[in-house]
């Protein structure tokens, strides 16, 4: 379900712009995504501050790889406040709190880069790519449906 008005809202603040769906960009977005998840497993034990960003990146990428397969670009400015904008406009309620936790996900992640001394657990770090590997999944799923394509590569749920 899209939220036109969130849509409209996110137009008319300059945040996105209309372009030509990219489906190939979005695939490789996702395929991007699958590798970043598995980075931040490989990573989890030895450097969890590590596997939070890359489960973070995952994220991140599927958005963007969203907005591609919709037919839209984020605009100059908070770029990934803008990705995690769209998505909630996007994308149907019932996934609320997967989606929710994207930006809670972000401003984490932008602590961790702007005040160095703010420590992360591996429990916190074991939580973010939880809920990054049901984000990505979502959103491939959503952009295969969307699509008609059922090719974007993304078979986490395999790996696990």
């Amino acid at each position: 379900m899209t939220s036109e008005w969130g849509l409209r809202e996110l137009m008319k603040r300059g945040s996105i712009r209309p372009s030509p769906a990219d489906h190939r960009a979005a695939a490789n977005l996702i395929r991007r995504a699958s590798t970043d998840l598995r980075t931040a497993e490989r990573n989890l034990d030895h450097d969890p501050e590590c596997a939070f960003t890359y489960s973070y990146t995952s994220m991140m990428r599927s958005g963007l790889a969203l907005m591609f397969s919709r037919g839209y670009r984020p605009v100059a400015a908070n770029k990934h406040q803008t990705i995690v904008q769209f998505v909630s406009a996007t994308l149907d309620p019932k996934d609320e709190q997967i989606f929710s936790s994207f930006d809670l996900l972000r401003n984490k992640r932008n602590k961790f880069i702007y005040e160095p001394d703010l420590p992360c657990s591996y429990t916190e770090a074991k939580e973010a790519l939880e809920i990054a590997r049901q984000f990505v999944e979502v959103l491939a799923e959503v952009i295969d449906s969307k699509n008609g394509q059922g090719r974007l590569g993304f078979n986490e749920k395999k790996k696990k």
